[in-house]
């Protein structure tokens, strides 16, 4: 069996244990839906002190109770007692009841009999105030035990709000045997916290993915695996850190992390699949974040409830899904590979969240929740998808890589391999580019009667373009081999060769003839940067700034010459603008004043190695450790006696 053929079995075994072992559907699982015959009326604060079910069981002010009940009023603090007649144990010897869903109460009783209690209420006086205590109990669970004298009795929950949660029951209670309640309650528990834990490790792997990579898409799914992660982890309580005392903080991170998963699924399926500036994965996901600022801010301040704002975003929820659908068989029309992924875990996402939904309401009869595992199969399907996506894209990477190491070697090849021996004058090259390749480069010419010419030049930009610019220069300059002794002939050639090949990328330049005979350089620039010339006579430094447009760009233009004489003894240095523009950790460029000073330095130390001085105080300036932000050459010239 080929080794994919594995991987894959692997993965399929592996996702159908995780499924088996935690799809509540899949255990003995027989409770049934109390659904139908709850009544229920409004508390005052005094009923509730002074709450009494035997005298519950004449009141007429009961009215038929729908579930789910959402409260889509205000918040506020008001109570609720709902009641059911308890006529028939169905064939159960223990009977009991599941509480699911947002389920917060004080009381429940079985005729006279209280039955448990999730939140205690208490009032204290004294002389000046009422102080009103709310405290959770510690051994509570939501599972009522419904003793054989309950038979024929109302049982009662007597709920409450405090400002931000729904009233009563937001799913319908379970009957039916307690230890297939308790089975129910440990898988919950389990899968929430399997999954959970499952996505958290996806999103830390994912994230070191990205520091390797940088692709935002892998950022993107840091972003929606650690939120779902989280998402599930608050539903079981991180192992009861924030079910003890108070219900809310686990509250506001399931409130938060509900509303930030869609808007990180469907930022993540844009970085993903989303072409062009305003596609419609963008727009979803967009408008999920002002809708979500908006809702939770009314909200949170009171004035919607928390049950509109939840009950909205779960109607929004839907239509996003099937977008996220049709978005996915555009995927699979457009033949992009392993598409089909993206449609499946699409659907099971849009599926198994309209099931709990409508069985929720009460539209659909069935017990066990099953949207955590849409989410599994959905971040599944995604996962293997961005797995072909990147894994093609890794392969795509390294054939560049590959491409890039040729093209630094043919580059380095079209550079001279060392500085020319030239009596008297000596030389000395140093050359670092940005990338692997760099659009700086350099040559010598010797043209016979003593005298010689020296370019240096400088692609604007830097990296692979550069590189190939700065090859198309080479050869310009090459093919103006009868100008070597005229610099602004030269500079005017290679100008008309470029314009026609470099699409508008530009290169600045500078050409130095030196004749030894005469004493006497000239110079022609085309944009470049200055150059020093230190006078050996007179202890000067001085500043040459030819002007010059750059080569590339305008047809026909035409280079000035500079004519100047030197002396034995004297020193140039020639150099591209990525050494002057280097910055430091304070943002400030290393600049022409600190190089001229560098430059003065190494003349007065009389330094052996001029180059090693120039580069010791650059780098103390910039702490350049690594790559320069731009391609770096320096060319010394010392006439020597």
């Amino acid at each position: 069996m080929e080794r994919s053929y594995v991987k894959l079995f692997f993965i399929f075994i592996f996702s159908l244990f995780h499924f088996v072992s935690c799809f509540d559907s899949l255990l003995p699982y027989k409770s049934v839906k109390w659904s139908y015959g709850w009544e229920f009326r409004f508390l005052t604060e005094d009923e509730l002190t002074y709450f009494q079910p035997a005298i519950e069981d004449l009141s007429l002010e009961y009215q038929p109770y729908h579930i789910p009940y959402v409260n889509l009023e205000k918040p506020m603090h008001q109570y609720l007692s709902a009641r059911i007649r308890f006529r028939d144990p169905i064939g159960y010897k223990e009977p009991s009841l599941l509480l699911r869903g947002l389920v917060t109460y004080f009381d429940a009783y079985c005729g006279n009999v209280k039955l448990q209690s999730q939140f205690f209420y208490s009032q204290t006086s004294d002389s000046s105030k009422e102080n009103t205590s709310i405290t959770y109990n510690r051994n509570f669970i939501p599972i009522l035990n419904l003793p054989k004298e309950c038979l024929g009795n109302y049982v009662y929950i007597v709920f409450f709000s405090d400002g931000i949660l729904p009233l009563g029951f937001s799913e319908p209670p379970l009957y039916g045997d307690p230890t297939d309640h308790y089975k129910a309650i440990a898988n919950r528990t389990q899968s929430f916290a399997s999954l959970g834990f499952l996505f958290l490790i996806l999103g830390l792997f994912s994230f070191y993915l990205f520091e390797r990579r940088k692709k935002k898409q892998l950022l993107a799914f840091t972003w929606f695996s650690c939120i779902s992660g989280i998402h599930f982890l608050s539903q079981s309580g991180f192992f009861g850190l924030f079910y003890y005392d108070s219900i809310f903080p686990s509250f506001i991170i399931f409130i938060f992390t509900l509303f930030l998963i869609p808007i990180s699924c469907l930022y993540f399926f844009d970085q993903l699949v989303g072409v062009g500036r305003w596609n419609v994965i963008r727009m979803m996901w967009q408008f999920h974040v002002l809708f979500s600022v908006v809702i939770l801010t009314l909200a949170f301040t009171g004035t919607i409830s928390m049950s509109v704002g939840i009950v909205t975003f779960i109607w929004l929820c839907l239509p996003t899904l099937v977008i996220q659908i049709i978005v996915a068989w555009g995927q699979v029309v457009a033949k992009k590979p392993k598409a089909v992924l993206l449609v499946i875990g699409s659907s099971a996402l849009f599926i198994l969240n309209a099931h709990d939904i409508l069985s929720s309401l009460g539209i659909l009869d069935s017990v066990p929740r099953s949207s955590h595992w849409g989410f599994f199969v959905f971040v599944i399907c995604l996962s293997l998808y961005g797995e072909n996506l990147f894994r093609n894209s890794e392969i795509k990477f390294g054939t560049l890589q590959k491409e890039i190491v040729t093209a630094a070697r043919i580059q380095s090849a079209i550079l001279p391999p060392s500085p020319p021996r030239w009596e008297p004058i000596d030389i000395q090259v140093y050359y670092q580019p940005s990338h692997e390749v760099g659009g700086d480069f350099y040559d010598f010419q010797a043209l016979g009667g003593r005298k010689f010419g020296i370019l240096i030049a400088d692609v604007v930009g830097h990296g692979l373009g550069a590189s190939i610019i700065a090859s198309l220069s080479k050869f310009a300059f090459f093919q103006a081999y009868k100008h070597w002794s005229n610099p602004s002939f030269l500079l005017s050639a290679m100008n008309d060769d470029l314009v026609k090949k470099s699409f508008g990328r530009f290169t600045t330049a500078t050409y130095f003839h030196i004749d030894l005979e005469s004493r006497k350089f000239m110079v022609s620039s085309a944009g470049h940067p200055s150059f020093f010339h230190w006078k050996a006579e007179s202890k000067e430094l001085v500043e040459i700034k030819p002007k010059g447009k750059p080569l590339g760009i305008l047809p026909g233009l035409t280079y000035g010459e500079e004519e100047y004489s030197f002396k034995i003894g004297d020193q140039f240095l020639f150099y591209t603008d990525g050494l002057t523009e280097e910055e430091n950790e304070d943002r400030l460029e290393y600049g022409e004043k600190r190089l001229a000073r560098s430059f003065l330095e190494t003349i007065n130390k009389q330094s052996l190695d001029p180059m090693a001085n120039l580069l010791e105080n650059f780098h103390y300036f910039t702490g350049l450790s690594g790559s320069p932000h731009d391609d770096i050459t320096i060319i010394h010239l010392h006439v020597k006696a």
